[in-house]
């Protein structure tokens, strides 16, 4: 294992968790953070082959939107909803409508249909969000083009559970990698700031910033723009591994992941520095690495 930047990496982590704290990741938390909260909710259909609307009751709730229990059917994911919520038929009552997006359509108890949808004031606050962090990266890295030493052979990664952490490092370290695991993306992006990787994984739902949207603001940067990014998800819907292709990941693994299957990603993407002999020096495409596995 390479140690000679591994001191100095630890050090921007420490400080970078210190300055996390109340920053942005903070915003993003708090704002997915749901809750369990049943009130009525007035739903009617904008732009459907039918107009019709309903009273229904929630389920959970965030500050992005909330999940309905439906009492008929007609709903479909991509629908433009207006909603009302909480929703009182109270005359002195200020129900406001806004509009809102079907994200997910499924099944509820009692034959009824489980609703979830985004309202899209806060879709439009989130993607100006991820543009501000991805300004505020790209202005702080200006002039940070110089690569730590050894950092053609580090392996960073974004891992809030320590024991996946743990099962990570030990595997790849064992190959000869220089291996830097943090828990949030944004103690990521502080190292990337001066660090260019031989390769970067991240979880698609990670705490504070979504691995989709890291890989978005590491492929539009022009230093970091040729870094293998490999993502992992606790989902594993189709939807997840086409976003991830679509920006730019090498591939998208399934979490809990098989370790001997991620080490095969890394070595192909990143060859280690004991066995560049065998691996060869150069990078592969991402479908020559699906095909490989």
């Amino acid at each position: 294992m390479n140690t000679t930047t591994v001191a100095p990496v630890e050090e921007k982590v420490k400080s970078a968790g210190a300055a996390a704290q109340g920053g942005p990741g903070t915003i993003e938390r708090r704002r997915r953070r749901r809750a369990k909260i049943s009130a009525q909710v007035h739903v009617r259909v904008v732009n459907g082959a039918e107009t019709f609307d309903e009273v229904c009751m929630s389920v959970d709730v965030s500050r992005d939107g909330l999940l309905f229990n439906a009492k008929r059917p007609g709903y479909w994911k991509g629908q433009q909803l207006e909603i009302i919520f909480p929703y009182s038929t109270d005359a002195a009552a200020l129900n406001t409508a806004q509009l809102a997006d079907i994200v997910r359509v499924g099944d509820a108890q009692a034959g009824k249909h489980a609703i979830a949808v985004q309202f899209q004031s806060a879709k439009a606050e989130a993607k100006k969000d991820r543009k501000e962090a991805g300004q505020a990266f790209d202005a702080g890295a200006v002039g940070g083009a110089a690569v730590h030493e050894g950092a053609r052979s580090m392996v960073l990664a974004v891992e809030s559970d320590t024991r996946t952490a743990e099962i990570m490092r030990n595997l790849l370290q064992q190959d000869g990698y220089t291996v830097v695991i943090v828990p949030t993306a944004h103690e990521a992006l502080e190292i990337l700031r001066t660090t260019v990787p031989a390769a970067f994984i991240a979880e698609v739902e990670a705490g504070d910033m979504s691995g989709h949207d890291l890989c978005l603001i590491i492929k539009r940067n022009e230093r970091l723009q040729t870094v293998p990014v490999i993502l992992l998800t606790r989902g594993a819907q189709p939807a997840d591994y086409s976003a991830s292709h679509q920006l730019g990941a090498v591939v998208c693994m399934a979490k809990p992941f098989q370790p001997e299957r991620l080490l095969h990603v890394v070595r192909l993407v990143a060859p280690p520095p004991s066995q560049k002999s065998a691996y060869g020096t150069s990078r592969m495409s991402n479908g020559n690495i699906e095909r490989s596995l």
